[in-house]
């Protein structure tokens, strides 16, 4: 028993241990850094990229969903915007019903049926068949974004060499009770630290779902990939 105490409270000595090393380089390399001018031509001088808004939906609330698709509607990009809503095979179809209502009349809005549930990603992928803007920002149906979310993550993404930006998520409920602040702080980490320090080796290892933008060319090459993925042998959705 002896032995087995040892052993144990050195593995937890040692884990802790790493974990504090972990947090604190990631702490460090969180940092802002002057990254590599943006290009030498004045922006001014320069074409807004088209941006294409990917919105998957299934089953949603047609509240929430309409408050999505509103805070989409408001953005103030002042470049070419289209949003694409994709009803994934839900079995009530009120939520979509009541959006084409909202917005059929809307020109950049554009409403894609699926005849049956086939997943986020395949339901992504129709989207972006049907899309042709220079940046794609995927949104989830639950969320809605600031009016000025388009704005700067295109901005960012005006720098040829940046792939993928994404935004700053924050939990709507996060006032309600201890969990949902732990998920907001969680959030806030992810977002301002693992991302911000893994972004210093151009290395990202993910884009929160949310709210990501991508550069279309980037994401056309590796659609197949993306839309195929397998976890443990099994497809990821």
């Amino acid at each position: 028993m002896y032995l087995l105490d040892t052993t144990s409270t050195a593995a937890i000595s040692i884990y802790a241990l790493l974990s504090t090393a972990y947090k604190s380089m990631q702490v460090l390399y969180a940092r802002p850094v002057d990254g590599p001018a943006v290009s030498a031509e004045p922006v001014e001088t320069r074409p807004l990229p088209a941006v294409d808004v990917i919105v998957p939906s299934f089953n949603e609330d047609p509240g929430i969903l309409s408050a999505c698709l509103a805070s989409i509607a408001d953005q103030d990009y002042p470049g070419e915007l289209r949003v694409y809503v994709v009803d994934d095979g839900s079995r009530n179809r009120e939520a979509i019903v009541r959006a084409h209502d909202s917005y059929s009349r809307d020109p950049r809005f554009s409403f894609i049926l699926l005849p049956e549930n086939v997943g986020k990603r395949k339901a992504q992928v129709a989207a972006i068949g049907q899309s042709s803007g220079d940046l794609v920002l995927n949104v989830d149906s639950d969320s809605t974004i600031a009016f000025d979310v388009v704005s700067k993550l295109a901005s960012k993404m005006r720098n040829p060499e940046v792939g993928a930006a994404m935004g700053q998520l924050t939990a709507s409920n996060r006032g309600d009770t201890w969990l949902t602040k732990l998920i907001d702080m969680e959030y806030w980490l992810a977002c301002n630290e693992e991302r911000a320090a893994q972004a210093r080796f151009g290395a990202v290892m993910c884009c929160c779902g949310p709210c990501a933008m991508y550069r279309r060319s980037a994401l056309v090459s590796l659609l197949d990939q993306y839309e195929t993925q397998l976890f443990r042998g099994k497809p990821s959705d």
